[in-house]
């Protein structure tokens, strides 16, 4: 049989591991973190910079794997009013809230299905309005999530459904960490974005996103070395035609295509410090969104209304480089 999925313990959790045994690809995913794909390879490639162990992510679940946001970004004093409600959120990152909490909480799995063409995993989690711990979202909102394995190619999708009688605050990101060995000048990357966010000194967005000399440099493609070395991240709002980045590994010969439905406007660049690795996070809002003075068309600052579902899906595949 050529797909497989299937639980394993380790130590005192448990992961769900999805195999397709021809092409050399494998998923391992921790629903007791945040439901985090934490190792990722793909026809023998690995592609997600996973933890060393898993206290680790346990302590810094933003900084490995592939981490769910809700809502991405910070929070600037952990408050915003969305629909005359008031939003009071842990504050963890100096004075800010950050990145949200689905991160670190257990999610429940549903299903492990495996047929002629895939391996897949379902898990959900669920905000109740009398859930102590989540008081700071008291909604009846159900996240169910599905990743995907067959051949060179892992896909994601996320169902938000919200099970209430009133509209609620919607925010959604991921925050991959894609690994990769050699030096930064042998790694190019591209993306289809097409403006920038400028932030002031005290990190809000007040302006609207502009053309950049940086934002060409992506469409062309730049090496890892080249991105500006005054800033660890950068805040782009895509191309409203197609939602894309490649990571080119010359060493390997392989490209790392990501793809991201339009549910993601926003990306969000960021080279790390403690790993050999860059994070391309799609985001459906920038940071602070709810608290900008800029219009929701440019922050994503939106709701969903009850009874309402949506959708958001992505995905990235290994290819070999053609000469």
């Amino acid at each position: 049989m050529r797909f497989h999925a299937f639980e394993e313990n380790h130590g005192e959790h448990r992961v769900v591991v999805l195999e397709d045994r021809e092409r050399d690809s494998r998923a391992v995913i921790l629903p007791s973190i945040g439901f985090n794909l934490i190792r990722c390879r793909l026809e023998g490639h690995e592609t997600i910079e996973g933890p060393p162990d898993i206290p680790t992510l346990a302590s810094r679940s933003s900084e490995f794997g592939v981490p769910l946001l809700w809502p991405p970004g910070r929070i600037a004093g952990g408050r915003f009013t969305y629909q005359g409600k008031a939003y009071t959120y842990p504050v963890h990152e100096g004075l800010n809230h950050l990145h949200g909490e689905i991160r670190m909480r257990p999610w429940q799995v549903i299903s492990l299905e495996t047929s002629e063409e895939y391996a897949a995993v379902i898990a959900e989690l669920r905000f109740e309005r009398t859930d102590a711990e989540q008081a700071y979202y008291p909604h009846d909102v159900v996240l169910r999530m599905t990743w995907r394995l067959s051949g060179n190619r892992i896909s994601g999708a996320l169902e938000v459904i919200n099970k209430g009688d009133e509209e609620v605050p919607y925010a959604f990101g991921l925050h991959p960490y894609f690994s990769f060995p050699g030096k930064l000048k042998d790694i190019e990357l591209s993306a289809s974005v097409g403006s920038q966010y400028i932030a002031d000194a005290d990190g809000i967005f007040r302006r609207s996103p502009m053309p950049t000399d940086l934002c060409e440099k992506m469409r062309a493609g730049l090496s890892l070395d080249r991105l500006p070395a005054d800033c660890d991240h950068f805040v782009f709002r895509m191309d409203g035609t197609h939602h894309y980045c490649q990571i080119v590994r010359q060493e390997e010969d392989i490209v790392v295509h990501f793809e991201f439905d339009k549910g993601f406007p926003y990306l969000v660049v960021f080279k790390p410090k403690w790993a050999n690795a860059l994070s391309l996070e799609p985001w459906s809002s920038i940071s602070d969104a709810y608290n900008s003075p800029l219009s929701s068309e440019l922050t994503g600052a939106v709701g969903l209304k009850a009874g309402e579902r949506r959708r958001m899906e992505w995905a990235w595949q290994v290819e070999q480089m053609t000469r």
